[in-house]
């Protein structure tokens, strides 16, 4: 009989068994902590982690404060736009995407390459804009090539936009793309920011600019922006606006200084006689300053850079004044006693001095008034007055009025001007001041400079019998309003001072500046003729006045370069002016004058000799 069959059990795999069940228990309770804490302990973190890999975190730009006229017409403001973006952290095979950036952009190589490496150089969270204001082709471009960019993306911009194009450019300035240098003087500003760069845009840029907001922005496993349509951008930092500026242009006075001007060169300036607002500020040629605001092509840079200079302001720059100096040499000499009020002078076709001929521009003869020698601009009655002055005297009666040095106004790059004598000849010429140099200087020739914008606030002094106004521009930032700034007052003598006046005058009623005479307004002023370089080129022409003639609410200089003689070129500009700014100003009543009080009364009476 067959014995059963007896299982054995091997005791020597109990060991083993419970080991299995250990580390099964082990791995179990591991799993369970780690979910634990993934789950629980560090979920918000992860949390938070899943949502950045979704969304991205990108700019909400502010708005541009705007800026108005005085009448509050725009002359600045902002305009939706669309940016190609850089996302820093994204930014990989730079050579290549900067090859297929170049042909999208139409931009060279080497540019693009440079600016992908200083944005994945910035580290910045924020996307960092490297080319703005995208048109339809260049956006269906990169749509094309969008798989193949990573890092690159396009998003909803502001830029500036400038309503009224070239009127206001050398006033407004324009905005760019902050600079390496600016971005190391300003650190709160960022790579890609737009910037004001001249004008009043940089000078004011901080007011202006305000501050940006953040948005999270859903985006694909390429890292780029899902439409509109599939995501809404999540807020989570709002824009603070810009404050928006009030000045004291006049846009319809600039449209007609610059319509006056043309196609000449020159420069338009007109202010408020009493407060020294600046009404209107022209440079011709000018330049759109929208054309800063996107990709400047090749046309773009040629014609900014013509040699007609259009980006320079010839409304703060010096040049010879010729003869709308002659007010203030007529009133230096009658400071200096050099001649008397009734002093009358023997005019012709030049005087001799030295061995060399001082030419007047007109060889009639005659004994004229200190009136008529103004009224019809005799260089040779000048050159007489000059022999019996220095040049300091009349430096002296030059600077008091604002000549050589700045105006007040907000702008950069403002000349002084220059007014010479003997001191600054030996130290720039290297040699003596000679008599025949103060000749030319009493008819503001050779070394005498002065600025279209000084122009119009010495006559804006003379005409106000000494108070001269500072200039300026902003009137109001935000809701703050900004108060003009005091005038400086000119003690003169009332009596010399009218001959001046009554000389100025008599330019217009029936002298060299008959083509700015108004029917209903007296006005006061001088033309000028002024030799400039090259040798054998035409006088640079010249007219500063102010109206009405004994209350000046306006103060206007002209000035046309190489444009001939004043009388003809410039003054009939001024009317132009005129003319607008009285069809919707009326005339105000004449103010006493406040110098009377310290003259005796015989010493109030009108010049003993007076031809007009």
């Amino acid at each position: 009989m067959q014995e059963p069959i007896v299982a054995e059990y091997n005791y020597s795999l109990k060991p083993k068994v419970f080991v299995l069940l250990m580390v099964i228990v082990l791995s179990m309770a591991a799993l369970l902590a780690r979910l634990t804490w993934l789950q629980i302990i560090e979920g918000n973190y992860y949390k938070n982690k899943a949502i950045e890999n979704s969304t991205r975190v990108t700019f909400l730009r502010a708005p541009r404060g705007n800026i108005y006229d005085c009448h509050g017409n725009l002359l600045a403001t902002n305009k939706q736009s669309i940016s190609m973006i850089a996302i820093p952290a994204q930014l990989t095979d730079i050579p290549n995407l900067a090859r297929l950036l170049s042909k999208i952009l139409d931009s060279p190589y080497p540019k693009v390459y440079q600016t992908l490496l200083k944005a994945q150089a910035s580290g910045s969270v924020l996307p960092v804009v490297i080319e703005r204001d995208l048109d339809v082709a260049l956006v269906s471009r990169f749509y094309e090539k969008k798989l193949f960019l990573p890092g690159i993306d396009i998003l909803p911009d502001i830029s500036r936009s400038y309503p009224n194009g070239e009127i206001a450019a050398h006033v407004l300035g324009y905005c760019g793309e902050i600079t390496e240098s600016q971005l190391k003087r300003r650190p709160n500003r960022k790579m890609g920011d737009v910037v004001g760069q001249d004008g009043i845009e940089r000078l004011y840029d901080d007011q202006l600019r305000g501050v940006d907001g953040e948005q999270r922005v859903r985006v694909n496993a390429m890292g780029q922006s899902l439409s509109a349509e599939t995501s809404k951008p999540q807020v989570t930092k709002k824009p603070t606006a810009g404050k928006s500026l009030v000045i004291s242009l006049d846009l319809d006075l600039q449209k007609a200084a610059y319509d006056a001007l043309g196609d000449r060169s020159g420069a338009i300036v007109a202010i408020d006689a009493q407060n020294g607002e600046v009404l209107a500020m022209v440079s011709r040629p000018s330049f759109d300053p929208n054309d800063f605001t996107r990709k400047i092509t090749p046309q773009v840079w040629k014609k900014l850079n013509a040699p007609n200079h259009p980006l320079f302001n010839r409304a703060l720059s010096g040049f010879p004044p010729g003869s709308i100096w002659k007010a203030i040499t007529l009133l230096a000499a009658l400071e200096c006693k050099a001649v008397k009020p009734d002093t009358k002078l023997h005019v012709s076709g030049g005087i001799s001095l030295g061995g060399f001929f001082f030419g007047d521009w007109t060889g009639t003869t005659g004994l004229y008034d200190l009136v008529k020698c103004l009224a019809w601009s005799r260089d040779s009655a000048f050159y007489q007055m000059a022999l019996k002055m220095k040049p300091e005297q009349i430096k002296e009666w030059a600077v008091k009025f604002g000549a050589a040095r700045p105006t007040g106004v907000e702008l950069r790059h403002e000349s002084k001007g220059l007014v010479p004598d003997s001191a600054w000849k030996l130290k720039y010429m290297h040699e003596k001041w000679y008599p025949g140099n103060t000749l030319h200087m009493s008819i503001g020739q050779t070394y005498v400079q002065v600025t279209p914008t000084q122009a119009a606030r010495i006559y804006a002094g003379l005409g106000n019998k000494g108070k001269v106004p500072n200039l300026h521009f902003v009137k109001k930032i935000g809701d703050r309003l900004i108060p003009p700034p005091a005038p400086e007052m000119v003690k003169t003598n009332p009596v010399y001072l009218k001959v001046v006046l009554d000389g100025l005058k008599a330019v217009v009623a029936s002298g060299t500046g008959g083509a700015t005479r108004l029917g209903n307004v007296e006005v006061a002023g001088k033309t000028g003729s002024a030799e400039a370089p090259p040798a054998g080129s035409r006088t640079h022409a010249w007219f500063a006045c102010y109206a009405p003639a004994d209350n000046p609410q306006i103060a206007i200089s002209c000035f046309v370069e190489h444009g001939g003689h004043g009388g003809t070129a410039a003054a009939p500009l001024a009317k132009a002016i005129l003319e607008k700014y009285f069809a919707t100003n009326p005339v105000a009543k004449a103010k006493p004058e406040v110098q009377k009080q310290d003259v005796p009364a015989k010493k109030r009476s009108k010049p003993k000799s007076r031809t007009n």
